[in-house]
């Protein structure tokens, strides 16, 4: 469609002669040089071809016209009547070649021009001759078959309702005026009564940006702070470290290429006074603006997530990012990362609750893996025995820090002694290695093309534990399937590490596998164990496990060979088969994604409070 824009000059003056002007006269009028275009001087008023009048439609300036049966539309001779001075090109009179699609028609008139496209067909030759949605007019490439069109950011594009028009003696499916989802290209088919003859289009919808912002991050640096973007409420937040110089921040700002936005990205604002508003305007000339405030914390942090990068934003285990960025959302005020090669207890002062989780099998970058006898290598160097990071970790957690294990990483329950373990040695009281360590080499064991149905998850029956422990505060506001399953994963592509105790035998007796292994297993080590394999019917394997301080009463049980103190506490999801992948790796979105949102901060909160 044409847009048509009222243009009015204005003879301006000097203030001072215009004031100058006023008191000569009062009767002196400021007068306007009108110079609007007069679309009604340069319009198409008649259309004549083949002996027929063909339709005008003034508003889309299209023509169509349906001639007989047969007709040879390569050479047509047009006769057109327009207003007295206009002028067209081509000219009336002169002879048109319809044959190869539209025919751009534009009309002269005192300066203003108007185009107009008119579009020939023979009856019962099968064709899109106009396409429309609202008042967007739709780009027909008769050649190849194919309609462009553009509509506004505003219009729901699962739902947009086409006009358009045929020649006579055609039918089409889908039917002009039925609305279709235009996500993805939507085919048109037109028939021609003879059954026999036909063309396709395959019409492809372009939307216009809407006006927001994608990214908000305080400096170019990959590892630089990123906003909590709300577009309903039409805020940004963004929270930096205790002391942070808030008076000169130059704001990186991601948003579509069609959009304009001001302040301008990369321009340094002062946020120490309050927030700034930014505004986004798209083409159309929507705009959208957001409030954004950059403060500076004064909280203490309480909840850490460690990690082998600089920042989330360079972490490369795609679950151990999305696993930080989840909390970071869901503690901003309380949230910190660390790198782990950057731990000490300094750093980790004020801490409550580390979370440490990576799940290596399909990381491209850095791979943690183990021997078919040693699972220790899972851990990075920083975090093997006797490293500083190790240590520091290690005295925070007796000083009272509680830790959240997952994934691969669970064999760092060994190096801070909390369930000593010599791989050299037999299993036995105090040598608590695990049981199953397969999967552990290069690769892990990465399972594909799973059924939907095949769930994973954590088993937590009362045959599962020494006692019902579906009450415990982590499954708060989780639904248990059946007796006493929680799903967990029911993606295509599941990455996996069988790194968990399947029982204690050879260490206890009983050691596998009923409700009293589960007891006596909870005694020696003061524990609550907290659920196994979804499928597992009885106490076989520690899926789940709370690791109580040590250094207050224990059973008459307790092995002495495990330090008395330990102040923190520990919740350990033992492997990934029990389904804790916090990303999934392929196409179909796990199912049971907020079973695993839901758990993570349920026991983030337990360890916190």
């Amino acid at each position: 469609m044409k847009n048509i824009s009222k243009i009015i000059k204005v003879k301006s003056f000097l203030l001072l002669g215009l004031l100058f002007s006023i008191m000569l006269s009062c009767n002196d009028e400021i007068t306007f040089e009108d110079q609007v275009p007069d679309y009604t001087y340069s319009i198409i008023r008649s259309f004549e071809i083949g002996g027929q009048t063909a339709s005008i439609n003034h508003t889309t300036g299209t023509i169509t016209t349906t001639l007989p049966a047969g007709t040879e539309i390569s050479s047509l001779i047009v006769n057109m009547s327009l207003p007295e001075g206009a002028t067209i090109d081509p000219a009336s009179g002169s002879s048109v070649n319809f044959a190869d699609g539209p025919v751009v028609f534009t009309v002269s008139n005192n300066g203003v021009s108007r185009e107009y496209t008119a579009t020939i067909a023979a009856y019962g030759d099968p064709m899109i001759m106009t396409f429309s949605i609202g008042e967007n007019e739709g780009v027909i490439d008769q050649a190849n078959g194919t309609i462009a069109i553009t509509v506004g950011s505003q219009e729901d594009i699962k739902a947009l309702t086409p006009q358009y028009t045929i020649p006579r003696g055609t039918t089409s499916s889908p039917a002009s005026g039925v609305a279709q989802d235009f996500t993805n290209p939507v085919k048109y088919t037109v028939l021609s009564d003879d059954g026999f003859t036909g063309k396709s289009y395959e019409v492809k919808v372009t939307q216009l940006a809407a006006p927001i912002i994608d990214l908000f991050a305080t400096s170019e640096d990959v590892c630089s702070a990123t906003g909590t973007i709300s577009h309903e409420n039409s805020t940004i937040s963004v929270i930096l470290p205790a002391g942070t110089d808030l008076t000169s921040i130059s704001p990186v700002i991601t948003i579509n290429d069609e959009l304009t936005i001001s302040p301008a990205s990369g321009v340094a604002q002062d946020f120490s006074a309050g927030s700034i508003t930014y505004t986004v305007t798209n083409q159309e000339g929507l705009k959208k603006s957001y409030e954004v405030t950059i403060s500076s914390s004064n909280s203490t942090q309480k909840v850490v997530f460690i990690g082998e990068a600089d920042c989330i934003n360079t972490l490369q285990d795609d679950d151990a990012k999305a696993a930080a960025e989840y909390l970071k959302a869901q503690y901003p005020d309380d949230f910190a990362y660390i790198k782990i090669a950057n731990i000490t207890e300094a750093a980790l002062a004020n801490t409550n609750v580390v979370m440490l989780y990576y799940l290596t099998p399909l990381t491209n970058g850095t791979q943690y893996f183990a021997t078919d006898t040693n699972v220790m290598t899972l851990l990075p160097s920083e975090l093997q025995q006797g490293a500083p990071q190790a240590t520091a970790l290690t005295n925070w957690h007796k000083a009272g820090g509680n830790l959240f294990l997952a994934g691969d990483p669970t064999a760092f329950i060994h190096v801070l002694g909390r369930m000593p373990a010599d791989y050299s040695a037999d299993r036995a009281l105090g040598n608590y290695r695990y049981t199953e360590f397969g999967c552990a080499p290069v690769g892990g064991c990465v399972d594909v093309n799973k059924p939907a149905d095949d769930i994973w998850g954590l088993g937590v029956r009362d045959a599962n534990n020494s006692e019902n422990r579906r009450m415990h505060p982590i499954y708060d506001g989780l639904t248990f399937e059946g007796d006493g399953e929680l799903y967990l994963n029911n993606a295509g592509t599941r990455e996996v590490r069988l790194i968990w105790w399947q029982h204690m035998d050879g260490i206890l007796a009983p050691g596998c596998c009923g409700q009293d292994a589960a007891l006596l297993f909870e005694q020696t080590v003061n524990a609550v164990k907290l659920g196994t394999l979804r499928w597992i019917g009885d106490a076989f394997g520690y899926g789940a496990v709370e690791f109580l301080p040590t250094n207050g009463a224990v059973d008459a049980n307790f092995d002495t060979n495990i330090s008395n103190d330990f102040s923190g506490r520990i919740i350990s999801l033992e492997n990934t088969i029990i389904g804790y992948e916090f990303n999934s790796n392929d196409g179909r979105v796990n199912d049971y994604q907020g079973n695993i949102e839901l758990l993570t901060s349920n026991i983030i909160d337990y360890l916190n409070n």
